[in-house]
């Protein structure tokens, strides 16, 4: 039997290691649930509430983007499944409200407050990026353990403001155009490289901005927009209008990862494709995944000839997270399939391993039941899962749709 889809495990028995077995993978913790049966909405210290992006830090904790719950929580990887810090709460993990005031209710933003955090994203002294959705805006803490910013992107330098496209006025309503200072309606992931330079997905903005690790809050690049930091279109056409998919164009772009070359890697949601860039400074992408190698479609599940089909190793619905292993090898959170695909790092497009869909790449249902059927939540399968982090040979996976974080062993 081919090993395809299956997780390859090594186990070690009375300081042993024996020969790798081939096993279905398995999660081996739950966060943001007390079993694995459970999925349940939670406002307090152990629980979840439509979790997205996280962040790992040297130690195995977690951080997650609680964003129903208006908070990054902050688990430590002791397995008590409480967590120890949060942001966005004055504090308090019992409230949950939208720019928490401090006192019991909701406020205006400030550097203490969130409104729909979306992602996480640490630096290499472990300083946290938080993507502040419905604020349109990036904070950033110092690595100190404070849960009040000391940096924001996106509104001038301003921690009061929240103005989409802001234009540097000041503004407390309206919007200007964009440009390399602001955020669209929807900033939604981040990550950062190895010279610490932040790329954020300027999602509602179509397109994805390269921010230099020099201090400043003024974007170096742009990818979506042909180069063009004033344009924002779906799908740019090279003239600043929407214009059909290209190895130049956007579509809502969301997870962004970096290869050991510096080459980078974005989802390309609802485009329903991964692009990569060499690192050469070009904005035009290189190599495509989910549409069959053509730059020029955009179908979910494509089926090989540019039509919409099932689920296969070759396709995606709506992708939208990504981590690179040691190994180069490509992991992409197929949201729409829920399921989480493995690709080696041999630039083939057809994926080696998947995990929630029961060892099959032909299922793309919520929460599998293991015949391709939807049942209840287990150790092996996801609902609409929509973020993916990565460190020491664990896996973790935001399983948005059942409220919890999986943590899968993987080899690397």
């Amino acid at each position: 039997m081919s090993a395809k889809g299956r997780f390859v495990l090594a186990v070690l028995i009375g300081g042993a290691l024996l020969s790798p077995v081939v096993s279905q993978a398995q999660a081996v913790r739950v966060i943001g649930q007390p079993d694995y049966t459970s999925n349940a909405v939670g406002h307090n210290a152990s629980g979840l509430n439509f979790p997205l992006g996280m962040a790992v830090d040297a130690k195995g904790g977690v951080y997650v983007a609680d964003r129903n719950n208006h908070r990054v929580v902050y688990f430590a990887d002791d397995g008590d499944g409480k967590a120890d810090r949060v942001y966005g709460q004055h504090g308090n993990f019992d409230s949950y409200s939208v720019n928490y005031d401090g006192v019991g209710g909701s406020g205006l933003p400030s550097a203490d407050t969130l409104n729909n955090p979306t992602y996480a994203a640490l630096d290499s002294v472990e300083g946290l990026y938080v993507a502040d959705r419905d604020n349109h805006r990036v904070l950033y803490y110092a690595p100190d353990g404070d849960t009040t910013a000391d940096k924001v992107f996106g509104q001038f330098g301003s921690f009061v403001l929240n103005v989409v496209n802001n234009d540097g006025t000041n503004l407390i309503s309206g919007t200007g155009l964009p440009s390399a200072d602001n955020l669209g309606v929807y900033a939604l992931t981040l990550a950062v490289d190895s010279s610490n330079g932040l790329y954020i997905s300027d999602s509602s903005n179509h397109r994805v901005l390269y921010f230099a690790n020099d201090g400043n809050t003024t974007a170096d690049r742009v990818y979506g927009q042909f180069g063009n930091f004033e344009t924002n279109a779906k799908n740019n056409d090279g003239a600043g209008n929407p214009g059909i998919v290209s190895a130049n164009s956007m579509n809502f772009p969301r997870g962004v990862a970096f290869d050991s070359k510096g080459g980078v890697y974005i989802a390309d949601r609802d485009n329903h494709r991964v692009l990569y860039f060499a690192n050469d400074g070009d904005t035009t992408a290189d190599r495509v995944y989910g549409q069959a190698g053509s730059f020029t479609t955009n179908v979910p599940n494509n089926d090989g000839n540019g039509a919409t089909g099932t689920p296969s190793a070759d396709n995606f619905v709506t992708p939208r997270s990504l981590a690179v292993d040691a190994a180069d090898g490509l992991y992409v959170m197929d949201a729409g399939n829920s399921r989480v695909l493995y690709f080696k790092a041999d630039g083939d497009t057809t994926a080696d391993w998947v995990f929630g869909q029961a060892g099959s790449f032909t299922t793309g249902v919520a929460n599998n039941d293991g015949s391709g059927t939807t049942g209840s939540p287990s150790a092996d399968n996801l609902n609409i899962a929509q973020a993916i982090a990565l460190r020491d040979g664990k896996l973790y996976i935001s399983d948005t749709g059942n409220n919890r974080v999986l943590i899968v062993p993987v080899q690397q």
